[in-house]
């Protein structure tokens, strides 16, 4: 903007107006003299025109690019947001539906087992179970917390509360 107001300002004409006073004294006489100027450039076609173009364009590239700044920003902001409630969605799922059940199914295999009612090879299935889903749950823990922290906390600029 500051170029734009400066490239105008240059292609207008600059007047210049002045006044001289001068007092001559001494052997051949004495004398007073007063005089006016003007001083007026004549720029037949120069009205630094293409500069004024320039500047134009440079002020809309100018405003183009933080428009696509804003809109690249919201993009990640909304990018991180929907992996943030992909991921939190994920935890609460896998707590909900998956940790209790194979808890007890692991528990009740091995009472079976310690009663002598099953094998050894069924105790060690429900433990790779559980197993399995211990990993995918401590999996989407840390997942959360990547999307919790890096991603949208320091997108928003602030600490997203769990």
């Amino acid at each position: 903007m500051a170029d734009l107001r400066l490239e105008q300002a240059q292609g207008k004409v600059d007047y210049t107006l002045g006044a001289e006073y001068r007092r001559e004294q001494g052997v051949n006489g004495r004398g007073n003299m007063l005089g006016f100027f003007v001083s007026v450039p004549l720029p037949f076609s120069n009205r630094n025109q293409g500069e004024i173009a320039r500047a134009e364009a440079e002020r809309e590239k100018a405003g183009r690019s933080l428009r696509a700044g804003e809109t690249s920003v919201a993009g990640e902001v909304a990018a991180a947001y929907q992996e943030f409630e992909s991921a939190r969605s994920l935890l609460a799922d896998i707590e909900r539906d998956l940790l209790a059940p194979t808890r007890e199914a692991r528990a009740s295999v091995t009472y079976v087992y310690q009663a002598g009612a099953t094998s050894l090879l069924d105790v060690l299935d429900a433990q790779r179970a559980f197993n399995d889903t211990m990993d995918t749950y401590y999996s989407a823990q840390a997942a959360y917390r990547r999307a919790q922290a890096p991603a949208l906390s320091l997108t928003v600029n602030k600490d997203v509360l769990p």
